[in-house]
């Protein structure tokens, strides 16, 4: 997840259930891949995170528009 953040700089959100052995993580990651938000493994809960809209350049995929 960070290096897509980092690759395309975007924000990144990952959502999954809370199970014992889930295989991703509950998260959000800023665009210099940092984790800026995030859900402990396993345990239900409702993640709310405040982002910085502009940090997100795109730079990556505008190469391609």
């Amino acid at each position: 997840m960070e290096c897509r953040s980092m690759e395309n700089t975007i924000f990144f959100a990952s959502a999954n259930h809370a199970l014992k052995y889930q295989e991703s993580a509950t998260g959000v990651i800023s665009p210099d891949g940092e984790c800026i938000a995030r859900l402990p493994y396993g345990e239900p809960g409702l993640l709310v995170t405040e982002i910085d809209p502009s940090a997100a350049t795109s730079l990556y995929a505008s190469r391609f528009a």
